[in-house]
């Protein structure tokens, strides 16, 4: 996909570079999900995948679950990258349709994939607690409503109803999933 806003292109980061960054933003989301990293796509879909496998085998292991923890190997990072490329994809079109604009996938790309670690921390003691992915996703939630407001400056009442819809449908799927 080309970029849309060249002043904007991505730099290959180094280990050291992401490490630093995501130490940080676990001190103090908040602030950091406001500094989105211009990192190349690689970088974006190592530290996608990589806290899908950490957050998938740590629950299987905490569980001690040998099937869970293999399961956190190969289908976490699939489902988990699937999930937010769509959900990337919604902010895209959104952006499209509702703003008038056209913002950069791979930066949305980027904002989701941090928006999405506190899902990903919370979603290593779920197997004891299931309720907890939904306290996960609140606080996903949230960083997303500073995201879209601080970074692609989207109205704060606009982006309350935004992060509340995709709660919502993240609830329902939930609630369905434990009926079946």
């Amino acid at each position: 996909m080309r970029e849309v806003n060249p002043e904007m292109e991505p730099k290959k980061a180094n280990v050291r570079e992401i490490l630093n960054y995501l130490k940080e933003f676990v001190k103090n989301p908040v602030l950091k999900i406001t500094e989105i990293p211009s990192w190349d796509w690689m970088s974006l879909l190592i530290v996608q995948i990589t806290f899908a496998v950490i957050s998938g085998v740590l629950a299987g292991a905490i569980k001690l679950n040998f099937l869970r923890a293999l399961s956190g190997i190969f289908l976490m990072p699939i489902v988990s990258t699937i999930s937010s490329m769509l959900l990337t994809t919604f902010f895209y079109y959104y952006f499209q349709f509702f703003e008038n604009r056209t913002e950069s996938y791979r930066r949305l790309f980027a904002f989701v994939t941090l928006a999405s670690i506190p899902f990903y921390i919370f979603q290593i003691v779920s197997e004891y607690f299931p309720p907890v992915t939904l306290v996960g996703f609140g606080f996903t939630s949230l960083l997303c409503v500073v995201g879209l407001t601080e970074n692609f400056r989207v109205d704060r009442k606009r982006a309350y109803q935004i992060a509340v819809f995709l709660y919502l449908l993240v609830l329902a799927t939930w609630l369905l999933n434990k009926n079946i």
